[in-house]
């Protein structure tokens, strides 16, 4: 069963989120996208996270945004640097580059993951679909099981297409921030 409605546990909306933000800071490089997603919930399975692209001009003026979520997987620091540890990275800043070889298989990447490689964003639905990956969406399902919340993703391949177009218009790639702090009594 979904996780319900209760107002005392619901989660904010993604309004909600987007104001709790701190407009991104503008770092001289050329990046012209940033993006702050923030940890939210934690799942026996999966993490989702709520993002927030900002899009800057070259006077670092603020042009564009979009809001979404990331489905990661479940999330585990003693392991983050581990390569093919099947967990969230660790929280950091990571510059995001199309790929830059023929044989890699997704459009996107992060670079810089502390003992990981192949970092990508991508389509997906839960914590199966990803080692380590984010996968974009437009809204999170949460499920009472009896190991813990199971998370999912909602409507990935149009948030992915959406993300996608953005990083296009605005800038060829871009950098992300990921933090590790939650909302909530949602980590158990």
């Amino acid at each position: 069963m979904p996780h319900s409605n209760n107002p005392s546990k619901r989660r904010p909306s993604i309004f909600e989120i987007a104001k709790m933000y701190n407009e991104p800071e503008r770092k001289e490089s050329k990046t012209k996208v940033i993006i702050n997603s923030n940890r939210l919930r934690y799942g026996y399975n999966a993490t989702i996270s709520a993002f927030l692209a900002t899009a800057y001009d070259d006077n670092g003026k603020k042009v564009d945004s979009m809001q979404g979520y990331f489905l990661e997987p479940k999330t585990d620091y003693d392991l983050a640097t581990t390569r093919n540890s099947d967990t969230a990275i660790m929280p950091g800043t990571y510059n995001i580059t199309p790929k830059w070889h023929e044989d890699q298989k997704y459009e996107w990447y992060l670079r810089n993951t502390k003992g990981r490689t192949g970092i990508a964003i991508h389509g997906g639905r839960n914590g199966n679909n990803t080692t380590g990956c984010l996968i974009p969406g437009c809204s999170f399902n949460t499920f009472r099981h009896e190991k813990g919340d199971s998370l999912t993703i909602n409507n990935a391949n149009e948030k992915k297409k959406e993300l996608f177009d953005f990083f296009k218009k605005y800038g060829n790639g871009g950098s992300a921030d990921i933090s590790g702090w939650y909302i909530g009594n949602n980590q158990e």
